[in-house]
Parts: structure tokens; C-alpha cells; sequence
């Protein structure tokens, strides 16, 4: 006799305690888990990219790139596994990243990249300063920013409030790493140099950096062993105050003594602003909050806000100070908790409605009730063991999930429905409920498998797009998983408790549900009707859809617009200004200015916060008359892109001459897409050339042409133009005999025009620059230079005319290089109601009908490669989970045949999918692609059920596979229905796009959403039909090779009428 076989349900029947324990169990860890899962915008994930930064102080771009960018590209090229080196040299800076594939590991390539620039070092020069390497971190990136202004604190009293009361207040919330301050005006000692007096007294100005630097110390001098006490010595040399530098004391020419205050002039004031911060045309400071590693985002925002909110109370913040936050992460995450909330709870409510309505019965309603929120919980648990946070990608999941884990429940509940313990004992119930149960299971293990087998792929994809998605993809299989267990566990368990209570059901005895259950047996007859008559023209039915969806879907396909992710509304746009070479800063603010009264005045903006005269990275503040830009935080409700086209009409009125401004969506930080080195375009266009002045003029033709040509983006320039420089050159002979060298003249220059910065003053906890320069209103024109006077031993009066002459010239603003070779970029943003495809598509056109220079050539767009290679990977990815589908299920029920029949069902949703985008006008994007996936595996599960039923009755009943196909499709027309109506109303408010940041997972559930609708209804009529013909060439091959075989002795069955009916 042989032993029964193992069931889960059957053991969950019989163990109903111990299943209750478990449940129970499982539902406290996940609570436990939940509490302390770490709560981010986005997956702790670490992009294939290492950054170079190094600052080299009056450096110019034209040198740096000699010295010091070309040597580090050579070496940081040999780090195993790079495919590309990209670098920018400013004035004062060089910036190298190194790019890699995907999937490596990208700390051991920091480490092989630090080694490498370690050995490299030797060959740069001294000046080189602060040299860092870093990954790409999103969670290093700021969590919560807001910019600071007051109408009666000037810049410095802002910065210094916000540098030591603010850095010290907001540093001990909880959670937070750091308090970066930028923006504002710095405490400064500047100690302006006579340089004729120097020279008059016979003081060199290398002795007053020195005597600064020496006298500016304190110096330990032991202890003192003495018989009662032995106390420490210390010569304090420290400045105290300000007034202090002034009796620095120098040596004349004949020795005489000279003080400081005799050449020089000491201010204790601010340093010189070169980088202007307004929030609304008012100076500002812009305060950053870092948060630790594991630190919770939503927890540290909130922490800050109620800090500035008790320090506000407690009056420690000025009364007419304002507080307008400019960035703050924890609204896009509180967004996607309310939406996975909203589709939780709306899925939940729907499947109740639909169970109500099927089966009458408020038993079956209150575990299907239980089983979602189980199979959401077993998933949060399962994402506590992985270390999933929850994020933007998570949640996503889980809202996904919640439309699809009711699906195994239904099944299996229906099952057990229609037992009636009223006419067998408790134990005779019992025994039918595992019978019947145990029954299904092959079927929700086979339909659970597709699933998860059909998100493999993805996974084994890479790239950053899998990067991004990997735990948006393993939540949803999470809570798949975790939906076969409940179904096979906790409700068989449950129903077998509840629905075994011999109480008469009187809820299908009201009015309405009587009604719909009448009209869905009505409904049942004439599916019956219908499937019958389909089935008699199943070739001429086959047919038609094969020519109608086929054809209709490839047409339609090639009509769908393209995109790599859907834009997330941010509630914010940024706007980019680029000056023409040689602008004055004042220049600059005054249009920025205007630009902001423009911008306030539009009627859906709330807050502009402008930065002018270069960029706020952290504390990193990096200066450039020629670049400003502003973020602008818009009115809830306010459509981006309406507002970008509105706002740009007005700005367009300014008419201002080479001044180029550019309005773009604001983005969410932190999501990376592809290895361009262009930063917030959409569209990127790339020339490289080996001739520098070649490849920047013909990049200005090009911009030219697509300024007058391109209607579907708008294109700036990704790097400043050549600017104005003054060349400096010396007669080194007459230099070599008045004893000079070239560092006297670099320091007295660069004294006289920077300063120079040789000790700092304590002031309470923080250090002031003590900077010593020249009066910059004796430095105003490039003529001034050669009268700057230069030092000799013997004191002679001597001018830097004297030795040298000054000639205008043009240098680069900066230089950027790909791969070791130059390049000039544009940046590329679309317009309102463009896709991504068609502006590549126009952008490529137009650059096809350019002559291109000789030396010069374009490079490959990586929006564009991007873009390729996320279509190619829908057919790729496809065509692997619909194998991987097939295969599963050819292993479950070891055949091939069945398993054909059912995948049918996969072209007819992804029909579907492409008519739904083609409708609402939804892009092709990676999100598109992870639903045509998860669409792949939930759409052959309706199939399943039916085929399955239809082999067991031919088996059972030996009727012909057109009579098993007719009475099994009827029948599972009940959960069919019930399942595709919980899984489809489910996806419904993610299709809509409804609540804040929706944006993200709108095409997945456009895709799936129609996708399974139209599958559902084209299945239920030409499955039948496949399985019919299918099963006919399987019996007409049987008799081909019955008839190519000796005939036997024994004479053969006769058919029987059934079989003969069959064809």
C-alpha cells in the first residue's frame, strides 16, 4: 500500500493549533522587523563609479590638465575593470570619475584606484590639496536641505548663526552624520598690504607670511618636577584677537623695526563673496543634513523639524528669520507609504467585495480578509532577513504585491466553498476539506512557480537598471511566496474551522447578492453557450485573433513612445543660467535678479532659491562668474511642465543677449540611469576631437543648428566657453640677474590679486582665515598689473613691468576629456508633451545633415544606448521568462503539450499591455518592462487552473478533450473571475497614477492592468480552442505512428463516440 502524500495543507488541516502558533508567530516578527527596518528613499545600493577630486590653488585649466589630469587619467585607466575615464579641470580643480560595469565590486576598485593614485603622486605637484576618493552612494547624498534669510542678520551673522548655533544644535539629533553650511559671507581677517611701503622699508613679503605663520603658535614646554606639584609650561603665541596681528614685528633692510600696522592694514570683517545665496531675492545660507549609514530618513527629517521648531519656541533663532526647506526626502517616502497604504487597503477592500459578492459568505470574506495583510507581513519579514530597507523600490513592491497574493487565497477558498458540512459528520469534513485541498495544490505551485520564475531573468539582467530594480523586483516575489504559503496553510486551516460551523447561511438570501449570483449563472450558461460555438469555428477564431491582435499590436507598437524612467514630480524645477565669456559677477547677480522677480511672479511658485556665481556641492563651494542656477519649489498641485513652458515664455521677454537659460524638472537625486558624464539631461550629444580650438568652435555651430532646428528639446552647453586671460611673461634673464625666481613672482601675484591665507585665528570654536593681499581697488584693470612692485635684496624699486610684459590672450574656462581625449557636451532637457525616442530620433536627423571637421567626431549618445539597450532587453527578458514558464510547468505536469496550450495566453497580454500604453500614451520605460515581466508570469495562471480541471476530467469522465475543455472552462469561470477582478482593480489605482509621486509605478500598472484584462477575456475562448487543436495533431500523430507500426495480433478497441465527436 502506498503512504499518502505529504500535503501542507493537508498537515495545516490536521495541526490547526500549531498552524495558528506559527501565524501568530510570523506576525509578531514581522511587527518586530517593521519597527526597525530602515526607511530610505532609495535601495542601499553602490553605483559602479568612483570619483577623483583634488584642488590645485591658481592653477589655471590649460596647465592643471597637463600636470595634473593627464598623468592621473593615465594611471587610474589601468584599474582593473574600468570602461571609462571622464575628467574636468577647472580653475583650482580637477574632478576624475571612473566608470565600470555593473555587478563588480566597487570597493575593491576604490581600493586598486587609491593605490594607483597613490603611486601617481609623486609625479604631481606640490600644491596639490585635499585629495579625495569616493563610491557613489546615494545614501551619502543629503536627506533634508532648507535655506536660511533674514531682512536684519547680513550674510555673515547668518553664516556664523548657522556655523556654530545651528551645526550644534541640529548635530545631536538623532541620526544625523553631519550639518554642511553653505552660502553666506565667512568671518575673515584680511590684512591688506601696502606694497609700496613694503618696498620703501625693505620688508619682503615672504617675511610677512612667515612672521605670521611663526608668531601664531603655541609652543608646549615641558613640566616642571617640583616637590609639591608638578605643573605643565606652555609660551602662548596664539592671536587672541585681531588686534594682536597688528604688533607683528618684521625686519627692515638695516634692521630697523617694523611693525605689521607700519605696511599693512589689518580688517577683521568678511571675506570677499564670490558665490551669492538669496532665498527669494533676500541673502541666504543653505543648510545640508547628512544622515548616518542606518539612521531612518522619515525619523532624521522629522528630528530636524522639530528641532528648528523647539529652537524657534525657545527663541534662539532670530524672530524675522525665515526657514523654507529645499529639499526634504521623507515627503517622497511618506507618499509611498500612502500609496502602498491606499492600494493595500483598496486591494483589500475590492477582494472582500468580489469574495462577498461570489460566495455569499461573510466566513469567506473575513479570511481573505486575513489572508492579505498575512502575506504582506510574511514579506516584510522576509525582507528584514535580506536587509531590505523600505524604499521608493520596496514599497513598490509591496503595493504590486498586494493586487497579486490574493489570487492563491481565492483559488483555494473556492475549492473549499461548496462543501456542505450539514450532511457529513465533523470528521468526514474534515477528511474533504485535505481531499480537496490537497487537490489544488499542484495547481497554485505550478501558477506560484511561473511567478517567480518569470522575475529570474530580470535579476540575471545587470546593468542599472537592475541595480535600481533588484528589490522592487524580490519584494514582489516575497509576497508571492508568502501568498502560496497562506494559501496552502492558513486558509485551508481556516476554513476548515469556520466554514465547518453548521450555522445556516442567510447572506445569499439579500436581495443583491441573490441577484448577482443569479445573473452570473445566467452568465455561466451563455459563456457555455458561447465556448461551444467558438469551438466549432475555432480555426476561422484562432485565425482572426492572430491577425487582429498580432498586426494590430505591432503597429500600434511601433507608435508607443520610449523613455528610461518616468519622471517622479518633485515639486520642483531648476532652472540653469550660462553667461557669455568675461561677464562680471555684479553683472551676473543683476540678471539673476531679474531672473528671480520673473520667477516669483509666475503663479505657481512658492520659493526660489538662487545660487550665482558658481555651485554649492555640500561644503564644497566651487566659483564661476559665468554659471548660476536656481531651484524652484512650486505650489502643491502645480503641473512641472505647464510651468516650465509658462516660465519660460516669460524669461524669454527679458531678452537678454547671450545669456542662456534653461528650465528643467527638478529630479529625484541619487537615481542614476546611465554612464553619461552630462548631469540632469535628458538628451546628450558628445563631439570629441584632438584640436581644442576646432572642437569648441564647431560645438557652438552645432548648438546653433539644434537651437534653430530642434523643437522636442532644448540643449545648453555642458561646459564654459573659452574666457578672457591675461598672460604674464617674463624676461627671465633680466628676473635671473635681479635675483628673482619665479615663486616671488607667482606669491606676489597671486597676493596681490587672491591673497594668501598663512595662519588662522581661534575664535572661540571655530578658525578664522587671517588672509594677507593687496588692496583689490589698486588691481582693477589688466594694465594695474605692472605696476605692482616686486622685491629685491638689495632693495631696489622694481615693478613687475620692469621685468615682464602683459599681453591679452583667451583660455579655456575648463577642460573635459573622455577616455584620455577632449570633448565637447551638450545637455539636453525635453519639452513639454516630448518623448525620449523622438527627440533622439530629431536630434540624430539633424546632426546626420552636419559636416563634421576633420579631427573631429560624435560620440554615442548614452541616453541613446541607454535607450537601446532598455527596448533589446523587453525582448530579451521576455522571450527568457516565457521559457522559464514553459519550463516549470512542462516539469509540473511532464508534458509539453499542456504547457504550449497555456502559454498562449502570454501573447494575448502582452496585446493587451501594448494597446493600454497605446491608449493613455504611456512611454516604453524600465518600469513597462518590469510589469510585461511580472505580467508574463500572472497571466498563465488562469490557464492553469482550467487546463488542469480539463485534463482530470478526460481522465476521470473519458470524454473527448472537447467535452473535458467545455464543462471545465464553466466551471473555473468562478474564480477566474474572481482572481482576475481582485488583480485588476487592484492594479487600477496604480494605473490611474493617483497621490503624490504615483508617477513611478503608473506604467507598470497601466501594463498589467490591461494586459490581464483583455488576456482574461481572450482567454476564457481561445485557450479552449488552442487546447482543442493542440490535442488534435497530438492524436492525429498518434495515429500516424500507429499506422506506421505491424499490425498487432490482438484486434483494437473500437473508438469510442466521444473520440470520434473530438474532431
Amino acid at each position: 500500500m502506498n503512504s499518502p502524500r505529504f500535503s501542507f495543507s493537508g498537515l495545516a488541516v490536521t495541526r490547526h493549533i500549531g498552524t495558528l502558533m506559527l501565524t501568530l508567530t510570523v506576525i509578531v516578527l514581522a511587527v518586530f522587523i517593521l519597527l526597525r527596518l530602515q526607511v530610505d528613499l532609495l535601495p542601499g545600493i553602490t553605483y559602479p563609479r568612483i570619483g577623483v577630486r583634488l584642488d590645485i590653488p591658481g592653477v589655471v585649466p590649460s596647465v592643471a590638465v597637463e600636470e595634473v589630469t593627464k598623468p592621473l587619467e593615465e594611471a587610474l585607466s589601468r584599474t582593473e575593470g574600468v570602461v571609462q575615464v571622464y575628467s574636468q579641470t577647472r580653475e583650482g580643480q580637477v574632478s576624475i570619475d571612473l566608470f565600470f560595469e555593473p555587478g563588480g565590486d566597487v570597493d575593491q576598485a576604490l581600493n586598486e584606484a587609491t593605490a594607483a593614485f597613490n603611486r601617481a603622486r609623486s609625479t604631481l605637484p606640490d600644491i596639490i590639496e585635499s585629495p579625495r576618493l569616493f563610491k557613489f552612494d546615494p545614501s551619502q547624498l543629503p536627506v533634508y536641505e532648507f535655506a536660511l534669510t533674514s531682512e536684519t542678520l547680513s550674510g555673515r551673522e547668518l553664516r556664523v548663526f548657522a556655523d556654530e548655533d545651528l551645526d550644534r544644535e541640529l548635530s545631536i539629533v538623532p541620526g544625523v552624520a553631519g550639518v554642511d553650511v553653505s552660502g553666506g559671507t565667512t568671518e575673515e581677517v584680511r590684512i591688506l598690504v601696502d606694497l609700496n611701503r613694503l618696498q620703501a622699508t625693505g620688508v619682503g613679503l615672504n617675511q610677512v607670511l612667515t612672521a605670521l605663520s611663526d608668531r601664531n603658535q603655541d609652543v608646549s614646554g615641558g613640566r616642571i618636577r617640583g616637590q609639591t606639584a608638578e605643573p605643565l609650561t606652555r609660551t602662548v603665541g596664539r592671536f587672541r584677537n585681531a588686534s594682536e596681528i597688528e604688533e607683528v614685528v618684521l625686519t627692515g633692510t638695516n634692521g630697523q623695526r617694523v611693525y605689521l600696522r607700519d605696511v599693512a592694514q589689518v580688517v577683521d570683517g568678511s571675506a570677499e563673496q564670490r558665490v551669492f545665496v538669496t532665498l527669494n531675492g533676500q541673502p541666504a545660507v543653505k543648510v545640508s543634513i547628512l544622515k548616518q549609514p542606518e539612521a531612518n530618513t522619515v525619523e532624521v527629517a522629522d528630528g530636524i523639524k522639530r528641532r528648528l521648531a523647539e529652537l524657534q519656541a525657545a527663541n534662539l533663532v532670530p524672530r524675522d528669520a525665515q526657514i523654507i526647506p529645499v529639499l526634504d526626502e521623507s515627503v517622497y517616502i511618506r507618499n509611498s507609504l500612502n500609496n502602498v497604504i491606499t492600494a493595500g487597503l483598496t486591494g483589500t477592500l475590492l477582494a472582500a467585495i468580489a469574495v462577498l459578492l461570489f460566495l455569499g459568505s461573510v466566513r469567506q470574506t473575513l479570511i481573505i480578509l486575513l489572508a492579505i495583510p498575512l502575506s504582506t507581513m510574511a514579506a516584510m519579514l522576509l525582507m528584514g532577513l535580506f536587509n531590505f530597507s523600505l524604499n521608493v523600490f520596496s514599497l513598490g513592491g509591496l503595493a504590486l504585491g498586494v493586487g497579486i497574493v490574493v489570487d492563491n487565497a481565492i483559488v483555494m477558498l473556492e475549492t473549499l466553498a461548496d462543501i456542505d458540512p450539514h450532511h457529513m459528520s465533523q470528521e468526514q469534513y474534515l477528511e474533504e476539506v485535505k481531499r480537496r485541498s490537497q487537490g489544488i495544490e499542484s495547481a497554485l505551485l505550478a501558477s506560484t512557480l511561473t511567478n517567480l520564475v518569470a522575475i529570474l531573468p530580470f535579476l540575471l539582467l545587470g546593468g542599472l537598471i537592475a541595480l535600481l530594480f533588484n528589490e522592487l523586483i524580490l519584494t514582489i516575489s516575497f509576497a508571492v511566496a508568502a501568498s502560496l504559503l497562506v494559501a496552502l496553510t492558513v486558509v485551508p486551516a481556516l476554513a476548515s474551522r469556520l466554514l465547518g460551523v453548521r450555522v445556516q447561511n442567510r447572506l445569499r438570501q439579500v436581495a443583491f447578492i441573490r441577484l448577482f449570483n443569479e445573473k452570473f449563472l445566467w452568465l455561466t450558461g451563455r459563456y457555455e453557450w458561447a465556448l461551444g460555438q467558438v469551438l466549432r469555428a475555432r480555426w476561422l477564431v484562432v485565425g482572426l485573433a492572430i491577425a487582429l491582435l498580432g498586426g494590430g499590436s505591432w503597429l500600434l507598437a511601433q507608435q508607443i513612445p520610449q523613455e528610461l524612467l518616468p519622471r517622479i514630480n518633485t515639486g520642483q524645477v531648476n532652472l540653469t543660467a550660462i553667461f557669455p565669456p568675461g561677464t562680471p559677477l555684479p553683472t551676473s547677480r543683476r540678471v539673476m535678479e531679474a531672473v528671480d522677480q520673473v520667477l516669483m511672479a509666475q503663479p505657481g511658485t512658492e520659493a526660489v532659491f538662487t545660487t550665482t556665481g558658481g555651485a554649492l556641492f555640500g561644503t564644497n563651494t566651487i566659483a564661476n562668474p559665468l554659471r548660476a542656477s536656481s531651484n524652484i519649489i512650486l505650489r502643491r498641485g502645480v503641473n512641472v511642465d505647464r510651468y516650465i513652458t509658462e516660465a519660460t515664455k516669460a524669461l524669454d521677454q527679458l531678452n537678454l543677449v547671450g545669456v542662456r537659460l534653461r528650465l528643467s524638472p527638478g529630479q529625484v537625486r541619487g537615481i542614476i540611469l546611465t554612464n553619461s558624464p552630462v548631469r540632469g539631461a535628458d538628451v546628450d550629444v558628445l563631439l570629441r576631437g584632438s584640436d581644442e580650438q576646432t572642437l569648441n568652435r564647431f560645438g557652438r555651430q552645432v548648438l546653433q543648428v539644434l537651437d534653430e532646428k530642434a523643437t522636442l528639446v532644448r540643449f545648453r552647453p555642458d561646459a564654459d566657453p573659452r574666457q578672457p586671460e591675461i598672460q604674464i611673461l617674463p624676461d627671465w634673464e633680466r628676473v635671473s640677474e635681479l635675483g628673482l625666481n619665479p615663486l616671488n613672482l607667482g606669491q606676489t601675484i597671486q597676493t596681490a590679486l587672491e591673497g594668501f591665507v598663512p595662519t588662522r585665528l581661534q575664535r572661540g570654536d571655530r578658525l578664522v582665515d587671517i588672509r594677507v593681499q593687496l588692496d583689490s581697488e589698486s588691481i582693477q584693470t589688466p594694465t594695474d598689473l605692472t605696476t605692482i612692485p616686486l622685491f629685491t635684496a638689495n632693495n631696489r624699486p622694481l615693478r613687475l613691468g620692469d621685468v615682464a610684459r602683459i599681453e591679452p590672450s583667451q583660455a579655456p574656462g575648463e577642460i573635459r576629456r573622455i577616455n584620455q581625449q577632449q570633448v565637447f557636451m551638450l545637455a539636453g532637457n525635453l519639452v513639454e508633451g516630448a518623448s525620449l525616442s523622438a527627440a533622439l530620433a530629431q536630434v540624430n536627423e539633424i546632426l546626420n545633415d552636419l559636416e563634421f571637421p576633420p579631427g573631429v567626431s560624435l560620440m554615442p549618445s548614452t541616453a541613446a544606448q541607454a535607450n537601446q539597450q532598455l527596448q533589446q532587453a523587453l525582448v530579451v527578458l521576455g522571450s527568457l521568462a516565457a521559457f522559464l514558464v514553459f519550463v516549470v510547468m512542462a516539469v509540473q505536469y511532464n508534458s509539453l503539450l499542456d504547457p504550449l496550450v497555456i502559454m498562449f495566453t502570454i501573447p494575448l497580454a502582452l496585446a493587451g499591455g501594448i494597446w493600454g500604453l497605446y491608449l493613455t500614451r504611456t512611454a516604453i520605460g524600465a518600469t513597462v518592462i518590469v510589469g510585461a515581466i511580472l505580467l508574463v508570469g500572472i497571466v498563465v495562471n488562469n490557464a492553469i487552473i482550467m487546463v488542469e480541471l480539463a485534463n482530470e476530467i478526460y481522465r476521470q469522465e473519458g470524454c473527448s478533450r472537447s467535452q473535458a475543455i467545455r464543462k471545465a472552462a464553466p466551471a473555473r469561470l468562478r474564480p477566474i473571475m474572481m482572481t482576475t477582478i481582485t488583480t485588476v482593480v487592484g492594479m487600477f489605482p496604480l494605473a490611474l497614477g493617483l497621490g503624490e509621486g504615483s508617477e513611478f509605478l503608473q506604467p507598470l500598472g497601466i501594463v498589467v492592468f490591461s494586459g490581464l484584462a483583455v488576456a482574461t477575456l481572450l482567454t476564457l475562448f481561445l485557450i479552449p480552442c488552442f487546447y482543442v487543436i493542440l490535442h488534435g495533431f497530438e492524436r492525429t500523430a498518434h495515429r500516424s505512428l500507429a499506422d506506421s507500426l505491424p499490425a498487432p495480433t490482438v484486434p483494437p478497441t473500437s473508438t469510442s463516440p466521444e473520440e470520434l465527436q473530438e474532431f
